[in-house]
Parts: structure tokens; sequence; C-alpha cells
């Protein structure tokens, strides 16, 4: 006779694992972000272990404030010092890494130069990011793109914002020192050599100015605009000029309902739509 005790424990080990797999996520690790704990800047915190979970989810902070989940506050200190030196128009690598991939999804990367007011989109991944088959942890996980040439040096913010198939919402951010590129010799379309080549951008960022570019996208977090799911990876509406394919597994579909508002009038923080939030 099997002990009571044993299918008690059995159970409890199932459906922690099926908790894990549900919440498990994935977060931004290169360049280090605000607050993470292999950021090493931190003098006055011990680090945020909820980095890879989606808005409204997890955490003694629950909802979480846009943008940058509320670690904005930290450019300008100690804390958010600069984890990465980028020079404009060159190409750069960025990774993210956690305990559950989702099997996909879709990204964009950009950036703001004022402080959090607004951001705008430097590359968007439509499908495949995560990469569905490479694993939770780099190099798998490592994605090019190119520094808009024309973006102004000084310290900014770089974001990374996902939506996975289940209509959730992340977004970690980290501070970055964008480099005149002239102060170096070289051109716009300069690229390090030694960056992965595992996707191709479909347009050139040279050929939009920044400050013409669009802002990234804000969804899934009770505004009312709806990202696919769950048989359909995000396609954006305003990507961007530099685009890169996914791998076609799934088809790509634009946001659904009102996806009018951009940045802050866009979040609205009240609820995530795949029900891990509730109001408060």
């Amino acid at each position: 006779m099997v002990n009571p005790g044993f299918k008690m424990m059995d159970s409890l080990i199932v459906t922690t694992f099926l908790v894990t797999a549900v919440q498990g996520h994935m977060q931004l690790v290169s360049p280090a972000p605000f607050n993470a704990t292999n950021n090493p800047h931190r003098t006055t915190t011990l680090g945020d272990p909820y980095l890879q979970y989606p808005y409204d989810c997890c955490g003694p902070y629950d909802k979480w404030e846009y943008p940058c989940r509320g670690y904005i506050d930290l450019l300008g200190t100690p804390d958010g010092e600069p984890t990465a030196t980028w020079e404009a128009g060159s190409t750069q690598t960025w990774s993210i890494a956690g305990i559950g991939n989702h099997f996909g999804g879709s990204c964009q990367v950009g950036f703001s130069t004022d402080k959090g007011d607004t951001f705008k989109v430097a590359t968007s991944y439509e499908g495949n990011c995560p990469r569905r088959y490479d694993g939770n942890e780099a190099p798998g996980q490592e994605f090019n793109f190119t520094v808009p040439a024309d973006i102004e040096p000084g310290v900014h913010v770089f974001a990374w914002i996902w939506y996975n198939r289940e209509q959730e919402f992340n977004m970690n951010c980290a501070a970055v020192r964008i480099a005149d590129n002239s102060a170096y010799g070289i051109s716009p379309r300069h690229t390090h050599h030694g960056a992965p080549k595992r996707e191709l951008l479909s347009a050139r960022s040279e050929t939009v100015a920044w400050l013409d570019r669009p802002e990234m996208l804000v969804a899934d977090d009770g505004n009312g605009c709806l990202t696919p799911h769950p048989t359909a990876e995000l396609k954006y509406p305003n990507p961007g000029p530099d685009v890169v394919s996914g791998d076609g597994v799934y088809p790509l579909v634009l946001p659904s309902g009102n996806c009018a508002g951009v940045g802050h009038q866009a979040y609205d923080g009240s609820t995530g739509e795949d029900g891990h939030g509730v109001p408060h």
C-alpha cells in the first residue's frame, strides 16, 4: 500500500511544476536591467527576483508600474549607471534568459532618450522571440539589432518588451551609454563582425530618422488592445524600419481592439487580459 503522504508529496511536486511552467518567463540579462541580480551597480537593493514574470503577476508589487516595472527613477543614480556602451549605428547583441520561453512570441527593443516619457522602436522581432527551439538561456537567446545611427549620444534607457501567445506583457529596461560614432572614426553603417548573424533585418535603421520612429507597442494590460491568443504570434501594426521575421511556425496576426494609444497613454495597469491580475 502506498503511503498517502507520498501521494500528497507527488501531487505537490506536480502542482509546483505546473505553476512554474505556467508562470515561468524570461527576462533581459544583457545589458543588465535595472535592479537585476546581475546588475553590478546595485548598491541599496537585493535585486528583483520577479523580473522574468509578466506585469500583473507575482511578487510583492503584483501589478508593477509602467515603464520599466517602476525602476525608471533609478536612471541618473548610482544604481542606474549604464551596463553597456554602444556606438550609434553599430550592430549590437541583447540577450534574455529565464525558466520558460513559452515557445516563442514577438518582441520589440527600443530606446527612451527622454527619461522614460517615450520609447521608440529600434527593432521588431515578429514571431519566434524568444527562440522556441533554443532553450531558455544564452547563447541560444541572443539577438542582433542595429543601434539607430542618428540617436543622440548620452545615457539612455534600452527597453525590451515581449508578448507571448498568452496575452501577457513584460518589459525590462537597462541604462546604456550611446557613444557618438564620429568620435571613433566610423561610419553610421559600421557593424561589429564578431556579433552572431542569426537573423537578417528586412530594412535598415538608417532609412527612418530616429525622431520619426514609432513608439513601442503597449497591449494586454487592460487597455483594450489585445495581442493574438493562442494560435498566432503578434504582427506589429507599427514595427519601425528594422523588422526580423520569425520561423513561420505560427501565423502573424495584428492586435485587435483599441490599439491607437502609445506609451503612458496606452498603459492602463488595471489587470492582465489573461487573468493574472485583478483590479486593486
